[in-house]
């Protein structure tokens, strides 16, 4: 069978800098690299249907091996001696896509190869370009697993950044305004811990208007759709070139002992993203990406809730938020516990943006989230939780704040056992009040919400504020902690908030701190 020579999409980019990746990664903790091949199961050879390791593309025989399985009833398609370069793979029904610690997939640099849709399957999702190069479908009892990696060549798919990646920290900690954002320039306010950390991240698109090329690439690395009885283990996802691993819309998913170790400056590499999944278990990862660590989402896309999700022992290593409900929030997410965690920036700067977040912005029931018992290091803002309506949906404006323009709700959250070193952000926790075109007063509060055993001490550098005399309401921005602007608190600063209860709560400010550590604005018990 002929191979086709790859075509590279874009050959003057994949350059690597010192500080892309994170070079203290204990893979030895979390893969072992002499996992046996499943007993009693068929074995799909992927080299007997002619794939062959090294430059040429193997997309085609890889495919013929996993359709074999498919039409077999089931079993093993392995991939091992060598590296495969390849297109987009699918894997089907009862499919082990084991491979070995000597076997790696390598994505194709040409964005053709991992765009384009499969077997007349219309929507997969997602709203981007689509695509995979790991992808399954509707498909039930699967696992990827065997000690190797998967490798998706994450650089060639985004342009080059404006800044390499900072190795020594910046002196000064200051945090764009809320005047700078209504102009749209809060991503490049000189000096700003927003604008070091965005210079250094690279763009599928033209985001400062250089006359760049948007970039043509997947939506994931591996995406998990509608699938059933799911088991990611033992396993390396390498240089992811957008989100890395996807479950979306599944039930009974497994992903535990994997390693994720991406460009920590590819633009919406995000580690793991669980969307509109129930019964979910994360144990035992280590995640060194460029966007959200451990992410829950539930965007329109997904037409269902999500529930019934345990994540555990996970290190993350991100520039972004370590572990994030949001953004993208639909429908309903209740009933998740994160706990036993690490969350760290080791090597350089600024700080990852926060260490939880958890956000509701576009008609999300957020409900009965505990997260407990996590170390963070170096990063800026602890613990991040907002509620505005922003209404991505376009629900429609309604008199009555329950119609879904008004957004959703968040409450019943635990927040206990925080320890926080090198912190350079106060946390914030806020619902919003707005006014209807009639004059009605919307409050949309969040509510029973618990503070417990919180400990957090400052990165002694120096400040720059500037708080506002009046702190306006975040009704439909995007939520990120450093686009909230200063205010007047450097422990916890809550609004809008009722049944908030705040208990043994200790931060440490900068030497030069001038602000209160806790400030309650609108809070009713």
């Amino acid at each position: 069978m002929a191979l086709n020579q790859e075509s590279i999409t874009n050959p003057h980019l994949g350059h690597i800098y010192p500080g892309d990746y994170f070079d203290g990664i204990p893979f030895d903790e979390y893969i072992g690299k002499d996992q046996p091949l499943p007993e009693g199961k068929k074995i799909y050879d992927i080299r007997s249907f002619g794939a062959q390791p090294g430059d040429l593309l193997n997309t085609e025989p890889i495919r013929l091996a996993c359709e074999a399985c498919r039409d077999g009833g089931g079993g093993v398609v392995l991939v091992s001696g060598g590296s495969y370069k390849t297109g987009t793979v699918r894997i089907y029904d009862h499919t082990t896509l084991f491979v070995a610690s000597d076997g790696e997939l390598i994505a194709s640099r040409n964005a053709d190869d991992l765009i384009s849709r499969i077997d007349g399957t219309q929507d997969f999702g997602q709203e981007s370009s689509g695509g995979a190069l790991i992808l399954a479908v509707g498909a039930k009892d699967i696992c990827i697993t065997g000690g190797g990696s998967i490798h998706g060549n994450g650089e060639w798919f985004v342009h080059e950044p404006r800044q390499k990646p900072a190795l020594t920290p910046f002196p000064v900690t200051m945090l764009p305004t809320r005047a700078q954002a209504k102009t749209m320039e809060i991503n490049t306010v000189p000096g700003s811990i927003r604008t070091f950390y965005r210079d250094r991240i690279r763009y599928a698109e033209d985001k400062y208007h250089e006359g760049k090329p948007t970039l043509r690439r997947p939506s994931a690395m591996v995406w998990l759709l509608k699938c059933e009885g799911v088991r990611v283990e033992n396993i390396i996802l390498r240089d992811s070139m957008c989100w890395t691993l996807h479950p979306e819309s599944s039930t009974n998913v497994l992903i535990k002992d994997v390693v994720i170790d991406d460009n920590r400056h590819v633009a919406n590499t995000d580690g793991i993203d669980i969307s509109g999944c129930s019964e979910v278990e994360v144990d035992h990862c280590f995640i060194s990406c460029a966007d959200d660590g451990l992410c829950i989402k539930n965007p329109v896309y997904t037409h269902q809730d999500s529930e019934n999700i345990h994540i555990q022992r996970c290190t993350v290593t991100t520039v972004m938020n370590a572990f994030k409900i949001g953004t993208g929030t639909r429908f309903d997410i209740r009933n998740v516990t994160v706990e036993n965690c690490d969350f760290i920036m080791p090597d350089i700067y600024p700080g990852s943006v926060s260490g939880i977040s958890i956000e509701s912005c576009d008609g999300s029931s957020v409900e009965n989230i505990t997260v407990r018992n996590i170390r963070m290091n170096k990063i800026q803002c602890p613990l991040y939780i907002l509620l505005n309506r922003r209404n991505e949906v376009k629900g429609e404006y309604t008199e009555d704040q329950n119609g879904l323009y008004w957004g959703g709700d968040i409450h019943h959250i635990q927040i206990e056992n925080i320890q926080a070193e090198e912190a350079e952000l106060p946390s914030i926790l806020t619902g919003y009040v707005d006014e209807t075109k009639a004059g009605k007063i919307i409050r949309k509060p969040i509510h029973d919400i618990t503070v417990k055993n919180f400990y957090v001490k400052y990165r002694d550098n120096q400040e720059i504020l500037s708080i506002p005399d009046t702190f306006e309401e975040f009704l439909t921005d995007y939520p990120e902690s450093n686009a909230h602007g200063d205010v007047d608190a450097y422990g916890i600063w809550v609004r809008h908030a009722d049944r908030v209860v705040l208990q043994n709560i200790q931060v440490t400010p900068r030497s030069m701190n001038t602000r209160e550590m806790i400030k309650l604005y609108d809070v009713e018990n």
